[in-house]
Parts: structure tokens; sequence; C-alpha cells
């Protein structure tokens, strides 16, 4: 019997999951595989030349699914997340924000608020364009975008390999910032403005998990086993004004967080009896509610100690 498992990562997590962690001694670098490939040119450029941050985003999954199926059957489970407030992780993201903005003040970059660059004939051109997958300017006084995927279209980029079909992405309030969401012309977009401007940009987006799905199959039967816990990802992507390679990630994401802001799994739907009286696949949705300052301070401790490994990782190029 062939078994198809969804879940391309299943690691059997058992009692109080995963054990919390001081983040402050972890060794980024060496745990989670970091890999620096800076050429000479962009190290350079990054010395002499100024670096906007062009993209601070932390986005947090909401809503995930996860299936184990083989030819004859199915299992399906849902997680929603409950407990977290908007505005209290909007002020975490912003002092994050601050405190990489002043890590790369203390490396030896020139950190600009992007004033200068917004302000150039190349990006009015842009802005006066007015092209509905670039967003230039300030991020306003809400910068708080939800995202939600079809089912048709596939779960949501970025957090790897759960499936994370609804999440809310943040970005520090009235900040300036240059992006697009069109995934074909990203690389030109950015690498046309650093070079053009003679400035170095910065991009970076961390993305935090709260479920995990672990699918076992027995001689008889499948099982899907669903835990809350934290996992953490990041994207960084930086373009200097001398066009030089630059590249900065890890191999051995994500980081696995703690449990212990979970209060507690409430299923608010259930499908066995159908399931076992019309021969239906499995399925049971959750609702996992999370202790907001728990949860809020294990995301803070990872995130804020992993931008600080993603700086001497930069340093390291000097």
């Amino acid at each position: 019997m062939k078994t198809t498992l969804l879940i391309l990562v299943s690691i059997l997590i058992t009692g109080s999951l995963i054990a919390q962690k001081n983040w402050d001694n972890v060794d980024y670098a060496k745990d989670y595989k970091r890999k620096v490939n800076i050429s000479g040119s962009s190290a350079k450029s990054l010395k002499q030349n100024r670096t906007f941050i062009a993209g601070y985003t932390i986005s947090q999954a909401t809503y995930m699914k996860g299936s184990n199926t083989t030819a004859t059957s199915g299992i399906h489970a849902k997680a929603g997340l409950g407990g977290l407030d908007n505005e209290s992780y909007l002020l975490m993201v912003e002092e994050l924000y601050r405190e990489f903005v002043m890590e790369l003040e203390a490396a030896g970059l020139e950190i600009t608020d992007g004033e200068d660059v917004l302000a150039t004939e190349f990006v009015q051109a842009k802005i006066a364009k007015n092209k509905k997958d670039e967003f230039i300017g300030s991020t306003g006084n809400n910068p708080i975008e939800e995202g939600k995927k079809k089912v048709s279209d596939g779960s949501i980029p970025g957090y790897g390999a759960w499936a994370v079909h609804r999440d809310v992405s943040f970005q520090p309030r009235n900040k300036n910032i240059y992006q697009t969401t069109n995934i074909l012309k990203w690389g030109n977009f950015n690498l046309k403005l650093a070079a053009k401007e003679k400035c170095n940009l910065i991009l970076i987006n961390f993305y935090v998990s709260f479920a995990s799905f672990d699918g076992s199959r027995g001689y008889k039967d499948i099982k899907l086993e669903t835990n809350a816990v934290m996992a953490v990802s990041v994207r960084v992507s930086m373009f200097s004004a001398s066009g030089g390679k630059t590249e900065i990630y890890y191999k051995d994401l994500p980081v696995w967080g703690g449990d212990d802001w979970n209060l507690g799994f409430n299923t608010t739907k259930n499908n066995a009896s159908d399931a076992e009286a019309f021969g239906l696949a499995l399925s049971t949705e959750y609702q996992i509610s999370a202790d907001p300052e728990k949860y809020m301070k294990e995301a803070r401790s990872i995130i804020g100690n992993l931008q600080k490994d993603i700086v001497n990782g930069i340093k390291v190029s000097f």
C-alpha cells in the first residue's frame, strides 16, 4: 500500500514537545548551518555605500493544514491559532526592527531611512506608474496584511514544509519600503535600484508557525497527530550597489521553539461519525489557544537572536 504523506517533514514530538531554550546561548551559525556568500566587491560596497532596509516583515501563521493519505483512506487536520492581538504583535515587530537597525549600524553599515532613495528620479518614475504589484513609499499607520490561500493555490510560501493557508504579516509603522510581489521581476526590480542609486538593499522576512502535523501508518491504519509547537524560518535578501553576489541563508531551518505558550486544544469540527458510516476521509479541526505573553516572548527571543546572527554573518565578509 502506497502512502502519500503531504507533510514534507515528519518529526515525532511527544510529552512537552521541545524544551524551552535560552536562545541567547544558541549558536545559530553552527546549529542551523549558516552560509554566507558575499563577494569582495559586495563587501566593499556594504562598507562604502549607504544601506536601505527596503523591507522588514514578520509573518505569523494563523491557519494550518496537514494530511496523511493512502490509496484507500485519509486523515486531514486543520488548526487555527487564537489568543494573539495584532497591536501587541506589531509593537514586538517594531522593537525587533529598531534592534536590527542598531545592530547593522554597530557592524559598520550606514543605514538610511530611505527618504533619499525614494526621492530619486528613478524611483519617482516607478511610483508614477502606480503598478499593482509594486509597493513603494511609507508603510503608514497600519502596516498589517492578512494573507489567505485558496485550496487550489496551495500553501503560503516561506514557512517551509508546513501547509500554512492563512497568516498575518507585520511591518513597522511609518517606514519606507521598496517591494514587489511579482516573483518574476523581483530580482531585477531590486538590482536596478541598487546599481542605479549606488545603494545597498536589505529585505528580510521572518515566518512564524505554531503547529506540526506528524503522520505515521501501521499495518491496517494511518495516523496523524497535531502538535502545538513554534517554528521560525527566515529569508534574507541583499543587493549590493556593486552588483556583486550577496547571500546569507541557513540550511537547517526552521528553528524549533517550545510549547509552554499552549493553553490547550479545542476541537471545533470532527466528522468521525460520517467518516465511519460513509467511508469518508477523517477530518478534524482544532483551535489552539496561546498565552500571548509567553508566545511573543518566545518568538521575540528566537527572532532577536537570529537577526543578530545574520548581522554577524555580514560582518564575517568585512
